[in-house]
């Protein structure tokens, strides 16, 4: 019975958390955004709500683990019995037709959820980071807490376990502990389980697939679900999965944002990169990426003047409150968190090593190891090794053909989308290639601090680094920035929402001699 209760804890998470984004998003909420795009940003702001304030108990001496799971768990129960009765009348009201046949799609992938949802109760943990890291830590802050916390964040024995690193997915593992009275490692796999579900429904809602049935978007679902990362990550614990989330939800809402400029879409988004940032520190350089590549079209749109925006950015910053106070507790570091001193030793060296570093990454990402295999010298100097095999070398066994696909979406969509689709092509695509260039930045600090302290030779660690480890770090960005490139031939495909008569009103200044607002279809209803 308790695995049940962790099972259905993450979506009564997101239906609690679907109540939190009206409150804070308001009325619109449920005009603008579909039930199941609104489901997937339920779930990320529920996440990020309440495993910010396991975290914030922790630090205040109490274990709300139990107390905030259950408390989900019955908000989410009461808004999922408050939404059904809504939910059976749409459904009566509903027509056949034999578009919607485009979701049988979907099997393959409907098949899949039932054996992983399957899986995610009855597997323990597999990642060997999982259990040195995150559900390590999610064990303290469910075990220990004010003083005794406290003392296990400086015990200098604990810096292997990057104790100061976001805290979002051991607060959610200590929810599941909270819910089933204990630790218990056979519930982990929940949390990433439910996210690929529900970023899956939040892509065929931006797709509007059952009122305007079209196979991109159930393709797409197909293509992101049986991608190798997903089939890997999914039944994997740690933080890769929630930040495939978290940077892949702001991205779609970005889309539909400057598209439809559609300031409620800037302020969900706005709250998804907070989650993003509270998942893992890359989480946290590609927030601040797309906050200051969104600040000028945010500026020029006014958009600054929005209320809705700014309780947005509010609400994230409450969120963000209890891991500032958590590192203001100065929680011990790992030792590779020295690695920007590095560049101030040897910046020559450092900026001769650092290219060498960009070229491995994205190169593994993109070929096959035996084709794309290198050598090095312990200056970084390149040397290739491998051999040419057939159209298999083009084939990366995490991404498959991911990355040639991105490529080749991004140059065809700045061919053929003019104006705004165009503008957001250039902005996806310039922030993934910031971030990439970011990541190689502290890769290289990061290798070369090893390389002094613990004599190994640097070409050797680049080389290794570069095409096996670092792979987890590029899928969550290489899908985001896909799924938002697939996502502008999704929303330019669907009309925007027609205005509602509050907003109608409020623009036209309610004068009685006011000019009427036209609707997208007033010109063919003057020549009808």
């Amino acid at each position: 019975m308790k695995e049940w209760i962790a099972f259905l804890l993450p979506p009564a998470t997101a239906f609690a958390g679907m109540r939190m984004g009206r409150l804070i998003l308001g009325a619109k909420w449920e005009e603008q955004f579909g039930l199941g795009l609104r489901f997937t940003l339920g779930l990320a702001i529920g996440m990020l709500v309440f495993s910010q304030s396991v975290l914030l108990a922790a630090l205040a001496g109490i274990n709300a683990s139990a107390v905030l799971a259950w408390g989900a768990f019955i908000w989410g129960v009461v808004e999922a019995g408050l939404l059904m009765p809504k939910l059976v009348t749409g459904l009566t009201q509903t027509r056949y037709r034999p578009g919607p046949l485009w979701l049988l799609l979907l099997v393959p992938v409907i098949y899949s959820w039932w054996v992983f949802g399957q899986l995610s109760t009855l597997e323990g943990t597999l990642e060997f980071d999982a259990n040195a890291f995150w559900v390590f830590k999610a064990k303290i802050i469910y075990l220990e807490q004010g003083q005794n916390l406290l003392k296990v964040m400086h015990d200098t024995s604990l810096a292997y376990a990057h104790i100061d690193y976001p805290m979002l997915v051991p607060g959610l593992y200590a929810l599941d502990y909270g819910a089933v009275g204990g630790v218990d490692e056979f519930v982990n796999k929940v949390w990433p389980f439910w996210m690929v579900v529900a970023l899956s429904l939040g892509i065929l809602s931006v797709g509007d697939v059952w009122r305007r049935p079209h196979p991109l978007a159930p393709l797409l679902v197909v293509l992101f679900c049986f991608l190798p990362g997903t089939l890997e990550f999914i039944r994997q614990e740690g933080g890769t999965m929630p930040l495939v989330f978290y940077a892949s939800l702001p991205v779609l809402l970005i889309v539909v944002a400057i598209l439809r400029s559609d300031v409620l879409a800037i302020a969900a988004a706005s709250l998804a990169l907070v989650g993003c940032a509270t998942a893992k520190l890359e989480g946290v350089i590609y927030c601040a990426i797309w906050a200051c590549a969104l600040l000028p079209i945010i500026w020029r749109r006014g958009w600054l003047k929005e209320i809705v925006l700014w309780k947005a950015v509010l609400v994230g910053c409450l969120c963000l409150l209890p891991y500032t106070l958590y590192r203001f507790a100065h929680p011990i570091t790992h030792p590779a968190d020295n690695w920007w001193q590095e560049y101030l030793s040897a910046p020559a060296v450092m900026l001769h090593r650092l290219p060498r570093i960009w070229f491995l990454n994205i190169g593994c990402r993109l070929f096959d190891p035996d084709f794309f295999h290198w050598s090095a010298d312990a200056n970084g100097n390149l040397q290739w090794l491998g051999h040419w095999s057939g159209l298999g070398g083009l084939v990366n066994p995490e991404l498959s053909v991911l990355p040639w696909l991105l490529l080749v979406l991004a140059v065809f969509t700045l061919w053929m989308k003019p104006g705004h689709s165009r503008l957001t092509v250039i902005y996806l695509c310039l922030v993934t290639i910031v971030f990439f260039t970011a990541l190689a930045i502290v890769t290289t600090g990061y290798l070369s601090l090893q390389a002094r302290e613990e004599v190994h030779n640097f070409g050797e660690l680049m080389v290794g680094f570069s095409s096996s480890v670092v792979g987890r770090y590029f899928y969550p960005f290489i899908a985001a920035c896909f799924l938002g490139l697939v996502a502008i031939w999704l929303v330019d495909r669907i009309p925007p929402p027609a205005p509602t008569p509050s907003n109608t009103a409020k623009k036209t200044g309610n004068a009685p001699n006011a000019r009427r607002v036209a609707s997208p279809n007033a010109d063919d209803t003057r020549h009808r």
